[in-house]
């Protein structure tokens, strides 16, 4: 098999144009393509009619196919379909990396949550806590400050309600929509009360030695992340894996369909419940949150044998144990 060439998208040298009620494609050199395996290929990456700006790889092992706008504007992309393959098994092993590091991570993040001191440390396993039982998005500055929109690290004190065991948030997340959280975790709260004393709007700030306080920023999650684990992992790679686990979770309760047909409105409907959770599309979370791995393990049966066995322990819930089995049973085959 001949290897993928990685390829930026600038490279890409074919143009779709309009022709009639369909298209016609070009090469770099404006000339019409009508070569019919190479028409197969273009037509074979189901490009929406709707996306404009369509560029076209000529060579069919580039990484990149097609890239192209949508509706509203985005840069979309299709890829060869060995280079999914290989980034859902790069998918795969990191969350088994991660689900295997999980009572590691937490018991961090337990340590610093108790500390008496209001920290460094303190405030962003305050901001890591919040994302691992809530799963929103890391956020940044710029996004706070051009779109008011906000995610962990730039959370401010209004956007939470803290009672003795509970945090709830309310708050606006990315592309404007409201985000309502609610998680039960009395050291966290008691952890977040004595941030709120600082003074100052954003809630996870923390007191150098001079006195001086600080925002903790995105960067600042993602470097303990990776300091606790020993991990190359970021903030998103908790979103997923709640994603996941949400998956496993609803699925695990069902039946698979005996048609194929009746087991694909189970998992479209799986996937509109996760996608409600990370307040994005069923095509998004399906796509980009969970992996492939789980979806056929239900509909094989493996996911609900996994999810008998699986107990939940300390620091890993029992969702999560059925996803470590599955993992690693995956890359052990």
């Amino acid at each position: 098999m001949p290897r993928l060439k990685i390829v930026s998208p600038d490279r890409l040298d074919v143009r779709r144009r309009r022709c009639g009620r369909g298209f016609l494609y070009v090469d770099a050199a404006g000339r019409r393509i009508t070569d019919e395996a190479a028409l197969a290929r273009f037509r074979a990456l189901a490009i929406p009619p709707a996306y404009s700006q369509v560029r076209i790889a000529s060579d069919e092992w580039a990484h990149i196919q097609a890239i192209g706008r949508d509706e509203a504007g985005r840069l979309q992309y299709r890829y060869h379909s060995e280079w999914e393959r290989r980034r859902e098994n790069r998918k795969v092993l990191n969350m088994m990396k991660l689900v295997r590091t999980l009572p590691r991570i937490r018991a961090a993040i337990r340590r610093d949550l108790a500390s008496p001191k209001l920290d460094r440390n303190k405030a962003i396993a305050c901001a890591v806590a919040l994302i691992d039982s809530t799963h929103i998005r890391v956020g940044g500055a710029a996004y706070a400050r051009d779109n008011g929109s906000h995610g962990a690290a730039t959370l401010l004190k209004r956007h939470v309600t803290i009672t003795a065991s509970r945090v709830e948030l309310n708050f606006r997340g990315k592309g404007g929509k409201p985000i309502r959280r609610r998680t039960e975790d009395p050291a966290l709260a008691r952890a977040l009360n004595r941030m709120r004393t600082l003074s100052g709007p954003r809630l996870f700030q923390f007191v150098d030695a001079d006195g001086t306080r600080h925002p903790i920023e995105a960067e600042d999650i993602n470097a303990y992340l990776r300091s606790i684990s020993g991990l190359d992992v970021t903030a998103k790679d908790l979103r997923l894996l709640g994603a996941s686990k949400w998956a496993v979770q609803e699925l695990a309760a069902l039946t698979p369909a005996n048609s194929i047909a009746g087991r694909k409105r189970q998992i479209a409907a799986v996937m509109r419940q996760v996608s409600g959770h990370l307040v994005n599309t069923p095509a998004v979370a399906r796509k980009s949150y969970v992996p492939a791995l789980i979806i056929d393990s239900f509909q094989t049966g493996r996911l609900h044998d996994a999810f008998t066995k699986a107990r939940s322990s300390s620091y890993r819930r029992r969702a999560e144990a059925a996803l470590h089995l599955l993992v690693t049973k995956e890359q052990t085959v």
